[in-house]
């Protein structure tokens, strides 16, 4: 069990990293869908190489990044190199996401690694169901369905007016019978506008 200090720490550091974590998603989207999404999990590393050496001085007196690693025995080895194949495709996968979505919804969406880390907590960590950890999972959940909703009844809207703006050129692309008036006015020299 943790000392109620650690726990305030804990969240602090936590909610530190969000803001971090913010202000990376909030880079992403600025740069846009025009630079790969490997290139930016590229940089995300020679960053982190540096970084980390850094604060493994500051938090453990020592610039070894492998400090107490000659204790890892092959399973843990293996625990490993999986974490570091689920990080960069978790990385990978959110900076696609980000190029093709606002900043807020995709950082939104990534709160759901907190509902599946808890579920996988329960799973292979056997940890105790804990209240406020079921709640604040489902408040995740509830808002992610309440934003791909409003998601979903904006596009339906601006599909709509799309129709209802454009039912000539709607009518020629997906009405056969148009199509083939479009041709017969064409052959007879009238204009294209002027179809019924």
């Amino acid at each position: 069990r943790h000392s109620g200090e650690d726990s305030m720490a804990a969240i602090a550091i936590g909610l530190l990293g969000a803001a971090f974590a913010g202000m990376a998603y909030m880079s992403v989207r600025m740069i846009g869908h025009d630079t790969s999404a490997n290139v930016m999990v590229l940089y995300y590393a020679v960053m982190s190489v540096p970084v980390t050496m850094f604060g493994s001085k500051v938090c453990i007196g020592s610039w070894n990044v492998w400090h107490g690693g000659g204790n890892l025995g092959a399973w843990d080895w293996c625990w490993m190199v999986l974490t570091g194949l689920t990080a960069y495709a978790g990385q990978y996968l959110t900076n696609l996401g980000l190029q093709y979505e606002t900043a807020a919804t995709g950082t939104l969406a990534t709160c759901s690694q907190i509902v599946f880390t808890y579920i996988f907590e329960l799973v292979f960590l056997h940890e105790l169901i804990n209240v406020w950890s079921i709640l604040g999972s489902l408040l995740i959940i509830g808002f992610m369905a309440i934003v791909g909703i409003l998601k979903m009844k904006d596009a339906d809207e601006t599909m709509r007016e799309t129709v209802a703006g454009e039912p000539e050129e709607l009518a020629l692309l997906f009405s056969a019978e148009h199509h083939n008036r479009y041709d017969c006015r064409m052959i007879d020299g009238s204009e294209p506008g002027n179809i019924a």
